[in-house]
């Protein structure tokens, strides 16, 4: 019973390390996530702001070589 026992309550601890650094890993994950999301939403009102102002030159103009 008692080895039964250790034996056990060695899964667990090597349970309860894993679930640490699965929580750690998740962690990391949201926040890169969440960085990321930032990034896309900046890109996306960057594109909103140069598709309703100059700074994109048209598709259908003539490249300067063509003078």
């Amino acid at each position: 019973m008692s080895d039964n026992r250790v034996e056990l309550e060695s899964k667990i601890a090597m349970l309860e390390r894993t679930v640490e650094a699965l929580s750690g890993e998740l962690h990391l994950h949201s926040q890169r996530i969440q960085s990321l999301q930032d990034m896309v939403k900046l890109l996306a009102e960057q594109v909103g702001r140069s598709k309703s102002g100059d700074d994109l030159e048209a598709h259908d103009s003539k490249p300067p070589h063509y003078g």
